[in-house]
């Protein structure tokens, strides 16, 4: 059945299934001590897409105290005088008038998943910036993001079976 047509709230009501192959899209941020990185995901993402995941990795944790991260979409690489302008990509984790939207331990590897969230990204891409708080030596970092399309069509059976669902 053709769901193109379907409000996005009815399509996300659909099975995990229904959403098809992920993916992930990501960028390595670059080395650095103690300042903010700010990266850019060069793979384009869907107009609209499904956040399932997001992974952040960090090589340091000698003194941090702790990683302050945004990740916002944008057309163009984000720079601190124009990051705030840029639409949030976690908006239920971050404040618009903050530069980092995500304060998070100073560990090798945070998960933010699993998630499920719809993202209406336009022509725009991931990008954002991260910064290790108090980190005295140069460490690596890394951004990931699972991301889906949505379904444009599913068998008939699944929507007949969401016909008794509220």
């Amino acid at each position: 059945m053709d769901i193109q047509k379907w409000p996005f709230d009815k399509i996300m009501q659909l099975p995990d299934w229904c959403f098809g192959m992920r993916w992930w899209v990501g960028t390595y941020v670059g080395t650095e001590a103690a300042g903010t990185t700010y990266f850019m995901i060069e793979e384009s993402v869907p107009d609209v897409f499904v956040l399932w995941d997001v992974l952040i990795s960090t090589t340091g944790s000698t003194a941090a105290t702790h990683t302050n991260v945004t990740l916002r979409l944008c057309r163009e690489e984000p720079t601190g005088a124009n990051i705030k302008m840029f639409e949030r990509l976690m908006r239920n984790m971050s404040a618009r008038k903050q530069m980092y939207d995500i304060h998070l331990p100073p560990v090798a590897l945070t998960h933010l998943g699993p998630m499920r969230n719809l993202i209406e990204a336009g022509n725009n891409r991931i990008g954002g910036a991260l910064k290790l708080v108090a980190e005295t030596a140069t460490c690596e970092n890394a951004v990931a993001c699972l991301i889906s399309g949505i379904p444009r069509e599913v068998p008939d059976w699944v929507v007949s079976g969401l016909a008794g669902v509220h």
